[in-house]
């Protein structure tokens, strides 16, 4: 049985959290959401965070490094910045594909640019050199019909199911039985009350035959 192919999506919640979200939805409804992975959630107390993470991004497709106006500066309640921490998440997670070889896109958003490589630690200078995409508010749309289109070598959309076959006419008949049946069951007898055919119905009921080829 063919592993299935994800994608895993890596961002600051402080600096493009609403993106994510969006971005997240988006690519669920394409691709199914058990195809998209968006935050290494539920770690273990006890449970090593690095590892965790490697397994995560070791099992994905290709990993989508989400980037906004504040993801390369990002500090730390310390002043520290993010990226020269080695235990941070995003560092950790991007430098954890690019190791592996797992395609790595860049999805700028709220007009962020690519990051330098005199910008980046050291294991993740590799990251200035891969092509990315632009996803900005006035053309999501178009713009993300970009990036799924690039996505689709990685990972596998939702197939399409088939609509059931509608018989209308076999509904028509069937509504049109259901009041003729109440009017008839209404209609007062030269004795009172109501006087049922069942005789009638067999005379203007189509056969089954009839049924199916007429639809």
């Amino acid at each position: 049985m063919r592993t299935k192919r994800t994608v895993f999506i890596s961002y600051r919640r402080d600096d493009c959290e609403g993106q994510a979200g969006r971005l997240y939805d988006d690519l669920a409804r394409h691709f199914g959401k058990d195809a998209v992975f968006i935050d290494v959630a539920g770690i273990e107390p006890g449970r090593d965070f690095r590892r965790k993470i490697d397994e995560k991004v070791g099992s994905c497709s290709v990993l989508l490094a989400l980037m906004g106006p504040g993801w390369i500066d990002a500090k730390d309640e310390t002043g520290r910045r993010r990226l020269d921490n080695p235990m941070d998440f995003v560092r950790l997670e991007t430098a954890s594909a690019l190791k592996r070889d797992i395609p790595v896109i860049p999805v700028l958003v709220r007009g962020a640019k690519m990051p330098r490589e005199d910008q980046l630690p050291e294991d993740l200078k590799d990251l200035s050199y891969r092509n990315g995409v632009e996803l900005t508010h006035a053309r999501w749309k178009s713009d993300m019909e970009v990036l799924i289109e690039e996505l689709r070598r990685y990972l596998d959309p939702v197939p399409v199911r088939p609509l059931p076959k509608k018989r209308p006419r076999l509904i028509w008949i069937a509504i049109i039985l259901a009041i003729l049946i109440l009017l008839f069951a209404l209609k007062p007898s030269s004795h009172g009350g109501g006087h049922f055919r069942p005789s009638f119905f067999l005379q203007i009921l189509p056969s089954p035959n009839s049924w199916e080829t007429s639809n």
